[in-house]
C-alpha cells in the first residue's frame, strides 16, 4: 500500500514567559490567516490547515475538563472560546488560560499529508519551569481549532502522584476528522506504553480521560540534551486525516496513524524522524518567540469549520 510523503510543519510560532509581550500575543491575536482561531473555509485534500497546540504549566487534565461532557452538557475550556464566563469568574475561557499562564503555538498543515508539529526541549522547558509552586510540577497540552479541541494530554512530569510517568513526552499522534470538508473533532491516538516497559513503568505517562486513558512514553529530563544527556526530548505531534473532503474525497492519512502501533521498530515514526531530523532543526527553531508569521503562499487556504 502507498504510504503518503510526511512533510514538517512550514511555520511554528510559540509565544512563552520568555517573550516581553507574550501576553500581548495571546489570545492569538495578529496572525492573519495562520491564526488557529479565525472563522475557518472547507478542507480539500492538499489545502492549507491551520493547528494550535495550547500548553498550560501546572495544569492537570482535570483543569482542562473534558471537550464535551455529556451527563452536565458543558464543554470545557478553549482558547478560541472568548465570549463565555468561566465558572461565573468574570473571566472568558480565553482570559482564564492567559490567566492561568496558558502559552501556544500555531502551525500551518496540509490536508492529508502526514505532518508533524514540533516544539523543541528547551522551550517546553522553558514553560515547565513557569508553573508556579503551588500547581503540580506538570505540563499539560491540548490540539485545538477554532471551537474544537482533544481532549489534555501531559506533555512534561516531574509529579508521579498526577500523570503516573514522569519526564518529556517526544512523540504524541492525532487524527483530524471530517465530513464534507468540515472538522468534526480532533482525537489523540493511544500509543501506549510498550516501547517503554508497559504501563507499569515509571516512564509511561497516563492522562485519564472521559474517551479512556491515553498513553504514551517519556524520556528522564536528565537524560535530555540540554541536561548534558544525549536524547533530543523534543515534542513532535504527528497529524493523521479521516473522513472526507468537500468533494466527498476520502482522506488515508488518518489509517496511518491509527496503524502506527503495528510498526516495527523501523516504521512509520522512526522513518519519519530520519525524514525530517534536519528539516525540523531549521524549520521550527528559528522561529520559536516570533510575533509575527512570515508571509507565505496566498494558495495556501484554510480546512475547518467553527
Amino acid at each position: 500500500m502507498h504510504q503518503p510523503a510526511l512533510e514538517t510543519l512550514s511555520r511554528a510560532y510559540l509565544s512563552h514567559p520568555q517573550t516581553a509581550d507574550w501576553r500581548a500575543c495571546y489570545p492569538l491575536q495578529g496572525l492573519g490567516k495562520y491564526d488557529p482561531c479565525a472563522k475557518p473555509g472547507v478542507a480539500t485534500r492538499t489545502r492549507g490547515l491551520y493547528l494550535g497546540i495550547a500548553f498550560w504549566p501546572g495544569g492537570t487534565v482535570e483543569d482542562w475538563k473534558p471537550y464535551y461532557d455529556k451527563e452536565l452538557d458543558e464543554f470545557g475550556l478553549n482558547p478560541c472560546n472568548d465570549q463565555n464566563n468561566f465558572n461565573n469568574s468574570g473571566l472568558s475561557d480565553r482570559a482564564y488560560l492567559a490567566q492561568q499562564g496558558v502559552v501556544f503555538a500555531t502551525y500551518e498543515l496540509k490536508v492529508d499529508t502526514l505532518t508533524s508539529m514540533r516544539i523543541n526541549e528547551t522551550d517546553l522547558a522553558a514553560v515547565f519551569n513557569s508553573a508556579p509552586n503551588t500547581r503540580p510540577a506538570v505540563v499539560s497540552a491540548v490540539i485545538f481549532r477554532s471551537g474544537f479541541r482533544s481532549e489534555a494530554r501531559y506533555v512534561v512530569s516531574e509529579d508521579a502522584a498526577t500523570s503516573h510517568g514522569i519526564g518529556y513526552v517526544q512523540t504524541l499522534a492525532v487524527i483530524a476528522s471530517f465530513k464534507k470538508g468540515n472538522l468534526q473533532y480532533l482525537q489523540w491516538n493511544d500509543q501506549t506504553c510498550n516501547s517503554c516497559g508497559g504501563q507499569s513503568d515509571v516512564r509511561c505517562m497516563i492522562a485519564m480521560t472521559t474517551g479512556g486513558d491515553q498513553h504514551s512514553c517519556a524520556v528522564a529530563a536528565s537524560q535530555c540534551l540540554m541536561q548534558g544527556g544525549t536524547t533530543d526530548c523534543s515534542l513532535t505531534a504527528y497529524v493523521g486525516y479521516s473522513g472526507d473532503d468537500k468533494n466527498g474525497v476520502p482522506f488515508v492519512t488518518g489509517q496511518q496513524i491509527a496503524r502506527v502501533n503495528q510498526y516495527a521498530v523501523t516504521g512509520l515514526y522512526d522513518n519519519a524522524k530520519q525524514q525530517i531530523k534536519n528539516v525540523l532543526a531549521s524549520a521550527s527553531t528559528g522561529l520559536v518567540g516570533e510575533n509575527a508569521p512570515v508571509p507565505g503562499d496566498s494558495s495556501s487556504g484554510d480546512a475547518a469549520r467553527r
